[in-house]
Formats: structure tokens, sequence, C-alpha cells
């Protein structure tokens, strides 16, 4: 009840694997954080050739998306 109704007020964004059934688990969640938990959202990734360990089995394409984040964040 402590979090109910807050935002998340720092940029953000979502990567996941394409195949990660968790991402479409609850239908609607992800355009919700989209629009409506996340103020500064910066992306949706869901990536190709990777399920649930996206980082672990698409190091390059995570480490990429993070570079590209961070180095525009300010």
């Amino acid at each position: 009840q402590i979090f109910s109704g807050r935002t998340i007020d720092v940029p953000a964004m979502f990567i996941s694997g394409k195949c990660d059934w968790g991402t479409y688990q609850v239908p609607g969640a992800l355009e919700k954080m989209q629009s409506a938990v996340c103020s500064d959202y910066r992306g949706t990734h869901l990536i190709d050739g990777a399920g649930h360990w996206v980082q672990q089995e698409q190091s390059e394409a995570v480490n990429r998306l993070l570079i590209s984040f961070a180095s525009t964040t300010p």
C-alpha cells in the first residue's frame, strides 16, 4: 500500500527477450508501465533470440541498449 499510486520518476526503459513469457503474462501491464507508471519512459526493447535470461542469451544487444541509454541520460 505504501507505493500505491506512486510513479517512477527517473529515466526508465524495458528490455526483455521477445520469447520471455513474463512480458506477456499480465495483458496490459507493459502498456500501463509505459503510459502511467513511468513519467520518463525511454522505450521498450524486445530482443529477438532471447527469453527470460536476455542479458545472458543476447549480452551484446543488451549492452548496446544500456550504453545508449546511459549516454543519453543526464
